[in-house]
């Protein structure tokens, strides 16, 4: 399957419009992996995203990231940004004290009874932070592909909905997270469509998702969100504001974090210096951004 999922991002089927703002691309290019990852990224010279090069096959990449053990083990080929570390148990603290910092940054309103879907929730960990922050919030729901550890969220309080069936769903909700997902989507007018049908009026939508502006410009290939086969679109804070706004979403609240300083190349006190910075600036490669449904 693997195969099969690589042959589909590297195939004739060429992409020429953005992803983020759909202007005809004629912008530089990077490539970035080794093969059979090698991945090609197309710059927008209209809204400063980042596309990747050939079109992706939807049926053949959900196939791929329903089946995390291979998304992880072999499909993160820079080690920066490995999927398999950063879920693992051994990293659950970091991620939970991630979670926390973010919330607290961007001003997520979590209020008693509000319901939240955590859309791409992997294992739930964010919707257990959540909990565990506002306790008498609403129904707390995962959204993602069915697998063997989503059984586990019943019990930790969490409904769970398969991917599919949500985008097809009527029912409104308060709060949407897009936790790192946002750039994996494969049909994003689908997504965005489907935010704007279910979100309630007044209610808000969290994305966490790469920020591409200087740090993709100056690094080109060693910029660590250039991840072959996994990221389809890599988008700039224009892009991704007007690309909202087009689906009635108006952004209150925005931040970034990240210097692309690596703790294995980066020593302290240098690493916390250029992270530091890089917030305290909003120059970061990693961007919150708030939106409420007007």
């Amino acid at each position: 399957m693997v195969a099969e999922t690589i042959k589909s991002f590297c195939g004739d089927s060429q992409t020429t419009a953005c992803r983020i703002c759909g202007e005809t691309l004629a912008g530089k290019t990077v490539t970035s992996g080794q093969q059979p990852y090698e991945t090609t990224w197309i710059l927008c010279a209209a809204c400063g995203s980042w596309s990747i090069g050939s079109k992706p096959d939807i049926e053949r990449l959900n196939a791929f990231y329903s089946d995390y053990s291979i998304h992880h083990k072999k499909a993160a080929t820079n080690t920066d940004a490995n999927d398999g570390k950063r879920y693992s148990d051994e990293w659950r603290d970091t991620r939970e004290r991630e979670y926390r910092l973010s919330i607290n940054d961007i001003g997520l309103e979590l209020e008693q009874g509000k319901d939240l879907v955590d859309f791409g929730a992997y294992d739930g960990v964010f919707l257990d932070v959540c909990r565990a922050t506002q306790p008498n919030l609403g129904k707390t729901t995962a959204v993602d592909y069915p697998r063997e550890d989503t059984l586990h969220l019943a019990i930790r309080g969490h409904n769970f909905e398969p991917i599919n069936e949500w985008l097809a769903g009527e029912s409104l909700t308060d709060i949407v997270t897009l936790w790192d997902v946002y750039e994996h989507i494969a049909d994003l007018p689908e997504l965005l469509t489907t935010l704007s049908r279910r979100v309630k009026s007044g209610g808000q939508v969290l994305i966490q998702t790469p920020r591409a502006h200087m740090h993709a410009q100056i690094l080109g290939p060693q910029w660590h969100h250039f991840l072959p086969v996994q990221h389809l679109q890599l988008p700039s804070r224009e892009g991704i504001l007007r690309q909202f706004d087009h689906y009635g979403f108006t952004a209150v609240q925005v931040g970034s974090f990240g210097a692309n300083a690596p703790g294995s190349i980066i020593p302290q006190p240098y690493k916390q210096l250029f992270d530091t910075l890089a917030k305290m600036g909003d120059l970061g490669s990693t961007q919150l951004i708030r939106f409420v449904r007007r």
